[in-house]
This record gives C-alpha cells, sequence and structure tokens, in this order.
C-alpha cells in the first residue's frame, strides 16, 4: 500500500513537472526541416555587393506568432533545393502554392488570385515598364510586413457586403462555416486603422515625390498626399476618426488590391463609378455630390474654392477672437464696477456692483 501511494505520488509530480515544461516552451514554427539552427543566430547575416547589411536571422518566438506560422519555410523559398543550400538568388514568389489547406477546402491555399489582381492594378508591374518605374512600384512585402492580426471590436457585419472578401481566399462551399471565426476581421475592408492606411499609403511612398516624378503621374497625383491632408476626410482621419474615409476606401474594392487610374474604366474612383463608391458612407449621395472634388487644391487657381476657403477661416477665428475680446470686456467692466473676481463655490464673481 505505501508502495502504491509512492508510485501516484511520483506520477503526479512528474505530470505537474511535465506540464510546467510545456507551458514554458516558446511555440514552435513550422520548421520540419531544422532552418532556425542556424537562422536563429541573431548575428547571422553579411554585406551584398552593394554595400547593404543583410540581416538573415529569424527570431522564433516573434515568426511562431505571425500570420504564416503554419508554414514550412520551403514553401515560400521554393528555389532551395537542398541543405545546407546554396547563396539565395531569388525573391520569394507570393504566388506559390503553400502545403496548407484553409479551413473547409480542398485546395492547397495560394495568394495567386490576389496576385492577378494586384498585377492588373495600377501598382502592378507591366512589362513596358522600365526599370525605374518597375523600381519604384511597391510589391507584396512594401505593405504586408506579416504582423499579428490587429483586433478589432466584433459587431454584426453584412453577410453579403463581406462574402466577397472570404471569395479572395476561400472556396465558395463552405465558407459560411469559415465566416463565424474571422468576423472580426471584416467590419472594415482591412485590419488597419485608417491612421496606418494615410501612413501607409502617404509616407511610404505617395509623398515621396521624386519616386512619384519617376512614374510620370500627373500634377493632380503629386499633390494627392497634400490635397487630402486639406480634405474634410484627411482631417477627419488626423483628428482620430475610425469612420472617415481613407485611401482604400475610395481607391478599392473588398478585393483591396484592385486599385487603377482614376481613367480606367475599372477603377472604382472612375467618373461613371464614383457614385455609388461615395454611396458607401453616404447613403443619399448622387451624381451632383460625386462631383466634388476630394483631392482639390486649394490656391488663387481655382477662386471660388479659395475665396470660400478663406471666408470660412475669417468666420472662424473672428467667431473665436471676437467672443475672447467679449470675455475680456466683460471682465474689465466688471473689475471696474468693483465685483471682486474670486474663485469660491463654482463661482469667479463676488460682490455687488458700485454702478447705481
Amino acid at each position: 500500500m505505501q508502495h502504491i501511494n509512492y508510485v501516484l505520488k511520483a506520477s503526479l509530480i512528474l505530470s505537474l513537472f511535465s506540464m510546467a515544461l510545456i507551458s514554458s516552451t516558446p511555440a514552435v514554427a513550422a520548421d520540419k526541416e531544422n532552418c532556425l539552427m542556424c537562422h536563429k543566430y541573431k548575428q547571422l547575416g553579411r554585406i551584398d555587393e552593394d554595400g547593404r547589411k543583410r540581416n538573415y536571422s529569424v527570431d522564433e518566438n516573434i515568426y511562431a506568432n505571425t500570420t504564416h506560422r503554419n508554414v514550412p519555410c520551403r514553401d515560400c523559398h521554393s528555389y532551395i533545393k537542398k541543405l545546407p543550400h546554396d547563396p539565395v538568388t531569388e525573391e520569394v514568389n507570393c504566388a506559390n502554392e503553400c502545403h496548407i489547406k484553409p479551413p473547409f477546402s480542398k485546395e492547397n491555399f495560394s495568394h495567386k488570385n490576389i496576385i492577378e489582381v494586384y498585377n492588373n492594378s495600377a501598382h502592378g508591374k507591366k512589362d513596358d515598364d522600365s526599370q525605374a518605374v518597375r523600381d519604384a512600384k511597391p510589391h507584396c512585402k512594401y505593405c504586408h510586413l506579416n504582423p499579428l492580426y490587429t483586433m478589432v471590436d466584433e459587431k454584426r457585419v453584412a453577410f453579403d457586403t463581406t462574402l466577397t472578401r472570404c471569395l479572395n481566399c476561400h472556396e465558395r462551399k463552405g465558407v459560411t462555416q469559415a465566416y463565424k471565426h474571422i468576423t472580426h476581421r471584416l467590419r472594415h475592408k482591412t485590419s488597419r486603422s485608417p491612421q496606418e492606411i494615410v501612413q501607409l499609403c502617404s509616407k511610404n511612398c505617395h509623398e515621396d515625390i521624386d519616386s512619384m516624378k519617376s512614374l510620370n503621374v500627373s500634377r493632380e497625383s503629386l499633390e494627392a498626399v497634400a490635397t487630402y491632408n486639406q480634405s474634410v476626410h484627411g482631417k477627419s482621419v488626423a483628428l482620430g476618426s475610425q469612420e472617415a474615409a481613407d485611401c482604400v476606401s475610395c481607391h478599392a474594392t473588398s478585393a483591396i488590391h484592385d486599385i487603377y487610374k482614376k481613367d480606367d474604366p475599372k477603377a472604382t474612383v472612375h467618373k461613371d463609378k464614383i457614385a455609388n463608391t461615395c454611396k458607401q458612407c453616404h447613403e443619399d449621395a448622387n451624381e451632383q455630390f460625386a462631383k466634388i472634388d476630394v483631392h482639390s487644391k486649394i490656391d488663387k487657381e481655382k477662386p471660388v474654392l479659395y475665396v470660400a476657403n478663406t471666408s470660412l477661416h475669417f468666420v472662424f477665428y473672428g467667431s473665436v477672437f471676437g467672443l475672447v475680446g467679449l470675455m475680456l470686456l466683460e471682465t474689465f467692466g466688471r473689475k471696474k464696477d468693483g465685483i471682486k473676481w474670486q474663485i469660491r463655490r463654482g463661482t469667479t464673481w463676488r460682490g455687488k456692483s458700485k454702478r447705481k
């Protein structure tokens, strides 16, 4: 009996120790071929032919919590045929088919559909593009830095509105089941906030005038960031609004990557489609409403806008300074009448006026 109790106690202690060990072990990424045996070292890297430092280290804990945590390394780095591998000379192709199946799907996951949409967009590299233009256009990793998914408030989301987004990656059959576990991602077109979208589009690309000039864009496009920031949308986003229109709100559908030049009939801001785009936020928008220039530069070249904007500035600042002036005048008058200015019991004025 005593021997049995000893065995039970030993088993219990061993079980508790094993649970503690497992819970304290960092999450293991999809590293079936033990790539991290070398790439886990923080100083792993080299200086390339252009004198730039290349860092090849991978933090296991960070990678194990990213979107691609279940993707084996060679699903993306498919050009590696042996281990240890030769010097890498190819870039990752995001259109590769992965060796994992998304929920409720019979086919391996692939970004191929998204890549096709992107290639046809204004950002996609075209055969007749010069090398300078190709270098200036954004690639997948330019925008997607593989962050953790950003959680947003779970609210009821219209199924018809979001189904098209689901079908970017998932098969139609079974998508309703998949929908349940990703509703927190579908409240907006992207999981990024409007502030992050504007920052991504402007700071990384459209605010770089030299880079934009290499693309031979119009003067209007060169001024797009400045004119957006002057608009009611830009100012609302700058003040923290989560509902005001950002770049993606107007320039893309739920496919996100289908951004075209405004003269392209497929563009959401094309003259034939702009009214429907405005209706996403402004239910009563019509053709006349859609003619309002969101990216209009307010200067003397557009006298109507310039006069209206200047007049509104005068009205606003005139009202503010007028109220301040009235407050100072009233304060002076009360002090002259002998009323004491003293903060006490919720009021700043005490005593009676000497005026008869």
